[in-house]
């Protein structure tokens, strides 16, 4: 039984961009599992007692309160505030206009400033993982590790990802002010930037000296993995002496492109254990077979920012002994949600299982430390990705 409608985020699927924004998110679903529809339920048998103080609370506020209530509003804020109740970073309620950025903004086209970015729970601000290149959040002076908490004067920390990202999207050529924390500023840093419309390169591929071949996936998006098939058949991998696989600052995307990419290189067998609720049994996804690249040696690139499909992918591979991975330890999560819709074009983005690796390893707040462990420095090496330089090394057996 394969449960191919699921989501596998850094976050949350549209959290991967600044803008209409990815999973990933960002990992991206190919299909999304639904939930009863849009058909509204009815209230369950022995609620009564239980749901007494909210209609209490309720009927207080239209009775009491000074100003006019919006009901709608006040609905929205207790589905909320019931799904933050779970304590639960990657579920939450998704209002009917970022449930729409969520389900169609799947394509890695999209208008916004350009910027990976994670909640930061600690703070409740914004992390940002890494600006895109040539986005005009790089372009401004954002930097990896800045802590947005403002957007446009308010304070954002209280809202949850897809709130903020739905402030700071918008459509090009309008502008966005953002404050940030950076950690070597002694005051909140605020940058006025002008949205533009980005479109995310899938894949990129190239091949280095010693025929050695590299291809970077840049998330597990709807259209990633044809374009992840025609990257590794151009790189004729019949004459290749080894492959690099850069995950890095991937934040994730749909579990069925996960299970797709690594099953190029994995013929047959486990790829990822799916474990749901107390009750439920463990399911085993395995791979789909038909591999582009079943035996060519292979390296994974991985860091902080490589996010859930990243690391169900790099895990996988690890495990089946397929690659090695180089680089610093990845983000730890290994959780799966599913998207259902409600009545009112909303939605709720909810956990319902954690993944572990073949062997039965946990991701979810572990992660996965690479056997080389190579940190970079890019501010103070931009354009010297020692990272790389260590992968095509090893492929290549200079010691």
């Amino acid at each position: 039984m394969k449960r191919w409608g699921r989501l596998l985020t850094i976050v949350s699927l549209v959290a991967v961009i600044l803008s209409a924004g990815f999973v990933a998110g960002s990992l991206r679903p190919t299909a999304f599992a639904q939930g009863s529809g849009a058909n509204p339920a009815t209230q369950p048998k022995g609620t009564e007692e239980l749901f007494g103080p909210f209609w209490e609370a309720w009927k207080m506020v239209h009775d009491r309160y000074v100003d006019k209530v919006d009901d709608s509003k006040l609905m929205e804020g207790a589905i909320s505030g019931m799904i933050n109740a779970l304590g639960d970073p990657h579920s939450e309620y998704l209002s009917p206009q970022n449930f729409e950025a969520f389900t169609t903004d799947l394509s890695g086209v999209f208008e916004g400033i350009g910027a990976t970015v994670r909640k930061d729970t600690k703070t409740g601000g914004i992390m940002i993982v890494a600006p895109l290149p040539a986005s005009p959040a790089k372009a401004a002076g954002v930097k990896a590790g800045d802590l947005i908490v403002t957007v446009d004067g308010k304070d954002i920390t209280g809202l949850s990802q897809s709130e903020v990202i739905g402030q700071i999207r918008g459509p090009a050529g309008t502008k966005v002010k953002i404050g940030i924390v950076r950690q070597d500023a002694q005051k909140l840093i605020e940058l006025t930037i002008t949205r533009a419309r980005i479109e995310v390169p899938a894949v990129t591929t190239a091949v280095y000296e010693g025929n050695i071949g590299y291809i970077k996936l840049a998330e597990f998006s709807n259209t990633g993995l044809t374009a992840f098939n025609r990257g590794l058949r151009s790189l004729r991998l019949n004459r290749l002496k080894g492959l690099v696989l850069d995950l890095r600052n991937n934040p994730g995307g749909g579990l069925p492109t996960a299970i797709s990419v690594a099953s190029q290189f994995i013929t047959e067998g486990p790829v990822m254990i799916e474990r749901g609720k107390e009750g439920t049994q463990d399911i085993v996804l395995e791979s789909a077979g038909k591999s582009l690249a079943p035996t060519i040696p292979l390296v994974v690139l991985v860091n902080e920012s490589s996010a859930s499909a990243s690391e169900l992918v790099a895990g996988a591979l690890h495990d089946r002994g397929r690659a090695i991975l180089i680089g610093t330890k990845t983000f730890g999560k290994g959780s799966v949600q599913t998207i259902a819709p409600l009545s009112n074009n909303g939605g709720l983005a909810i956990t319902i299982a954690h993944f572990f690796t073949p062997t039965d390893r946990a991701i979810n707040d572990v992660g996965l430390t690479p056997d080389i462990v190579v940190p970079w420095d890019q501010d103070a090496k931009p354009d010297y990705d020692v990272q790389l330089v260590e992968a095509l090394r090893y492929l290549r057996n200079e010691f």
